[in-house]
């Protein structure tokens, strides 16, 4: 009878032990499906509403720069391209943070929205009879969509969120300009460029053939549009003429008579301690690497690593500025442009 009777007990022990485990494994079950249905809604209705185009132009969070410029500094950009696969890396990495974006191609090319063809016999990036009809093509149709304008072509990278606190203290009714590589110009300088300089052959080049290097500069300073030094608080550039491997393998150091040399008002220190915090534009920027360019920039992390705290710049009074310097006695610091 004991064996029975334990057996018994035994078992009616293990059904009560099962009844209390399944009735607590009850809420667990129910978490569950409430995690998977509220995957299911967050990715098929809420996701699609959410902007994230907006994420790349805010800083880190904790920064007291913490804000998006989108729509404090308006930048129309419009790209030079002759390749098409130049072209989507450009699409698809910097310029996605322009506020609008146009591409001047030499044909008709479906898959870059917006694209505009200045000359199907150009197999130029950029030549100055594209650029001339770029400027007007741009004055004419969207002078009043943007505050300033940028000029590149496809293998220029630009950290927009740069060139945006870069610009802010500058009002786009000031004629001015900065570059290079890319050449960012006031709503007020590309009104000037176009119906002063333009039209007139003493102020601009008539002759549609060749590139445009050290024309567009020429135009925007015989239209009397000021060149704006693009260098940082520390006296180093944010606009560079060169690929960044050349700066961090120092060959300029030793190529004295290099042309790098020639187009720089300021010699810059050697080395990547010379480059700005705040880099605004690189060139010579194959279009596999601007991929990496992006990897590195937006999502690339250094865990532990803070920011130093960051604020936005005064706006620039002109005329006080002027006064301000003359009474001081100091010059204007040089400007870089790159012609």
């Amino acid at each position: 009878m004991y064996p029975k009777e334990s057996l018994f007990l035994k078992r009616k022990s293990d059904l009560h032990h099962q009844q209390l485990t399944g009735s607590s494994s009850r809420p667990v079950l129910f978490l569950l499906l409430g995690i998977g249905i509220g995957y299911l809604i967050t990715q098929n209705v809420l996701l699609p509403d959410i902007d994230f185009k907006s994420y790349s132009n805010h800083t880190e969070k904790g920064s007291l720069l913490s804000i998006d410029m989108t729509e404090k500094v308006r930048i129309l950009c419009y790209v030079s391209t002759s390749y098409q696969e130049a072209a989507k890396a450009v699409l698809r990495t910097w310029a996605r943070r322009c506020n609008k974006l146009i591409f001047f191609t030499n044909k008709v090319d479906p898959a870059l929205p917006g694209s505009v063809v200045l000359s199907e016999n150009s197999s130029l990036r950029e030549s100055w009879k594209n650029t001339k009809s770029a400027l007007k093509y741009v004055y004419n149709h969207h002078l009043n969509d943007a505050d300033w304008f940028l000029e590149a072509d496809d293998q220029t990278y630009v950290l927009m969120e740069n060139l945006r606190y870069m610009l802010y203290p500058f009002s786009p009714e000031r004629p001015i300009y900065f570059g290079s590589p890319g050449t960012v110009m006031s709503r007020d300088a590309l009104r000037k460029v176009v119906t002063v300089a333009l039209p007139n052959p003493t102020k601009c080049e008539e002759k549609d053939t060749g590139s445009t290097m050290g024309r567009l500069k020429e135009c925007l300073d015989n239209a009397d549009v000021e060149e704006g030094n693009s260098r940082d608080s520390k006296g180093r550039r944010r606009m560079y003429l060169v690929e960044p491997q050349a700066r961090s393998n120092r060959y300029l150091h030793y190529e004295a008579y290099f042309w790098y040399w020639k187009y720089i008002t300021v010699r810059t220190k050697d080395g990547i301690f010379a480059w700005s915090d705040y880099p605004v534009s690189f060139p010579f920027i194959n279009h596999h690497y601007m991929y990496s360019f992006e990897y590195m920039i937006y999502r690339l992390r250094a865990y532990g690593r803070k920011l130093a705290n960051e604020t936005l710049p005064s706006p620039i009074v002109p005329h006080k500025m002027k006064e301000k310097n003359q009474q001081s006695g100091e010059n204007e610091v040089p400007s870089d442009y790159a012609y």
